[in-house]
């Protein structure tokens, strides 16, 4: 194994562990916070209970002291979620090169793929990609050009990273863009707290 291969390995393992590190303490923190909200909405359903047992209104103020558990609940969760998804943006922007290159790659071959399957067989794609990421999809575009035997146009847009492919007749859009999949994982991630929570 040479020196640059040995370099290459160890630089993974580190992006690795440290990913690894992070999924664990964004799981630990998740688990703490959902945990805190459930004793919370707890305590304050208990201690609604206590309050307006001898009041009048009983049904009423069950479902307003609900509510507000839920919101309390909400807010948790948006919190937890807004954390994960930062940190994980943020690892995506300070991915070593080789790992970005091969994302890129990655995310770029899977928009083709999609493409290809709406539109058949195609001759021409245009590509978006960030500022930062420019020359290097430009450099990795012929490779992929010459694999899919299709001409990508690469363009600027204004995403964090990824890639969004186009047909020049704008009838398929792919967004492979770190943006959307954080919303799309935003969006799974909330739906997996609220069927945790039973809300």
């Amino acid at each position: 194994m040479s020196s640059l291969e040995s370099l290459r390995e160890a630089v993974l393992r580190k992006a690795r562990e440290e990913s690894d590190r992070i999924l664990l303490s964004a799981q630990e923190s998740a688990r703490k916070i959902i945990e805190e909200a459930r004793e919370k909405k707890r305590a304050l359903i208990e201690s609604e209970k206590r309050r307006i047992v001898s009041e009048l209104n009983y049904e009423a103020r069950i479902a307003e002291t609900k509510l507000s558990a839920r919101v309390l609940i909400s807010r948790a969760k948006y919190e937890l979620l807004s954390r994960v998804i930062g940190r994980a943006m943020d690892i995506l922007k300070e991915l070593p090169p080789e790992l970005r290159e091969r994302s890129l790659r990655t995310l770029l071959e899977e928009a083709i793929r999609e493409a290809r399957s709406s539109l058949g067989e195609l001759s021409k794609l245009v590509v978006y990609v960030s500022e930062k990421d420019l020359e290097l999809v430009r450099s990795i575009a012929g490779d992929v050009s010459l694999l899919y035997g299709v001409e990508l146009e690469v363009r600027t847009a204004g995403i964090s990273g990824g890639v969004i492919v186009e047909d020049p007749d704008g009838k398929v859009r792919v967004d492979n863009s770190y943006d959307s999949r954080s919303t799309v994982l935003l969006s799974r991630l909330s739906k997996s707290l609220v069927e945790e929570i039973g809300l």
